[in-house]
């Protein structure tokens, strides 16, 4: 049997970018939340996988919205991380919106996704995205490591 305290310490040891998964509801306000289990999934279709646990406050949110943004955070906004990782987090003044597209302001860069499927899958939803659009910019990430942000470059 696999202990799960030692299941999710052998994780911390895989350096992973932290970012904020993000939906807008139809009062247009914002519901995000701090998310280093993201991956790319396929190339044609452009699809992205997100992994939320079942406990967050979030899920509501996310079950009912069809438009979804994951932006990558840089090595200065730690500050954002943990604003974010707290539940339900609806802090609108770190949010860019332009058009229909909406993201966390002066981030390394961000999927504008809409929803192609989800799953349950032990503990946690999982979310595959299409990316719709997209932006990157030269900056430095932010990265999660044995349980700390750390600046790796």
């Amino acid at each position: 049997m696999i202990d799960e305290l030692e299941f999710r310490k052998s994780w911390s040891f895989f350096p992973t970018g932290v970012s904020v998964l993000a939906v807008k509801n139809n009062n247009n306000n914002f519901h995000g939340m701090t998310a280093s289990s993201i991956m790319s999934i396929s190339l044609k279709p452009p699809i992205i996988m997100v992994s939320v646990g079942l406990e967050r406050t979030i899920l509501d949110h996310l079950e009912s919205a069809d438009f979804f943004s994951v932006s990558l955070l840089t090595k200065k906004q730690e500050n954002v991380a943990l604003s974010f990782s707290k539940s339900n987090n609806q802090n609108k003044s770190f949010f860019y919106s332009k058009e229909d597209v909406f993201f966390i302001d002066d981030c390394l860069g961000y999927f504008f996704c809409v929803k192609h499927k989800s799953l349950r899958v032990g503990d946690h939803m999982v979310y595959f995205l299409e990316v719709e659009n997209m932006e990157f910019y030269t900056k430095d990430p932010l990265v999660w490591y044995k349980g700390n942000f750390e600046n790796i470059l």
